[in-house]
């Protein structure tokens, strides 16, 4: 796919089954390979014992990256809510590879049929969706695909669905103080409030 082993690759994991045996082809191959334990030189991730600030680490790592790959398909909600969060952040590059089509080429290759391999996973791959928009399809959770429902339009039919400004905060920001401008109670209160600071 293109990635060389100047890749800097974040693991998001625990104590992963089969620990450094299993680790160390993969760290041969990709040198720069990183976790919440590695980033961090001092020793507030070693001992937050119930593992909360590891996984806020591992979360905004992951939802931050160039490119985000869950390594499990099935229920995780911390894949499940990254996988929505970046495509809420605008549609984030994200690898979900088609498991069950990959394995028959990397067991063919176990038993030593290796002519055809690259270009089979490409074929493969060039068939995985990126993390562009798509309509959620059973059984994608609403989590990891909150599109078209929460997302706005450039150009609606529909005046509601339209985008925000982009100086959303400052038209939020004068439309408040003109309410407590224009508030009697609000206005009263603020009267009384600055007469006893006197």
């Amino acid at each position: 796919m293109g990635f060389d082993n100047s890749t800097r690759i974040y693991l998001a994991a625990g104590e992963l089954f089969g620990g450094e045996r299993f680790m160390k082809p993969f760290r041969d191959l990709f040198p720069r390979l990183e976790n919440h334990s590695s980033v961090d030189s001092s020793e507030e991730l070693v001992t937050n014992t119930q593992g909360l600030l590891g996984s806020a680490v591992d979360y905004m790592v992951c939802l931050l990256s160039d490119i985000f790959m869950p390594t499990y398909d099935g229920p995780s909600n911390f894949a499940n809510n990254l996988l929505g969060h970046r495509l809420y952040y605008g549609f984030r590059t994200t690898i979900r590879p088609d498991r069950k089509a990959l394995a028959p080429i990397f067991i063919d290759r176990e038993n030593g049929q290796t002519a055809g391999f690259e270009e089979a996973v490409r074929r493969v791959m060039l068939k995985t969706n990126f993390g562009g928009p798509h309509k959620r399809v059973s059984p994608e959770s609403f989590y990891t695909n909150s599109w078209p429902e929460c997302f706005c339009q450039v150009s609606p039919k529909n005046p509601a669905d339209k985008c925000p400004p982009d100086n959303v905060l400052e038209v939020l920001d004068s439309r408040l103080e003109n309410k407590v401008t224009s508030d009697p109670e609000t206005l009263a209160e603020k009267n009384s409030t600055s007469r006893t600071e006197r």
